[in-house]
């Protein structure tokens, strides 16, 4: 299965939900992606996410390390935005899913369709 292309991206996570999308290139077992998304926390603010990820893909799952992020909330840069980090789980050629986390602890579940 190779999971270069473009992708669906929805996640819920502790504090609200994100949506956009994600680009994928899988060179053997290394995966490369850029993550754009709006970052929406409940009753509060929404943030708009790119996210530039590396890592391998062992016996159906990658952990993807933020290596580039830029977050603006109303166009202005959030300094302080924490980098994710992304567990994918190969499931089908269609379908991906995997959970986030960041340094302070912020879990999220999130699917990956294929566009």
């Amino acid at each position: 299965m190779n999971v270069t292309g473009l992708w669906k991206y929805k996640e819920d996570f502790e504090f609200g939900k994100s949506e956009g999308e994600v680009r994928l290139v899988q060179m053997e077992d290394s995966l490369y992606g850029e993550f754009n998304f709006t970052e929406k926390v409940e009753d509060d603010y929404e943030i708009v996410v790119y996210e530039k990820v590396k890592g391998k893909i062992i016996e159906g799952k990658s952990i993807l390390e933020s290596i580039e992020v830029l977050a603006k909330e109303n166009d202005r840069v959030v300094e302080d935005y924490i980098p994710n980090n992304f567990e994918l789980h190969l499931i089908s050629d269609d379908k991906l899913v995997g959970s986030s986390y960041d340094a302070d602890n912020v879990c999220g579940v999130f699917t990956l369709e294929r566009l």
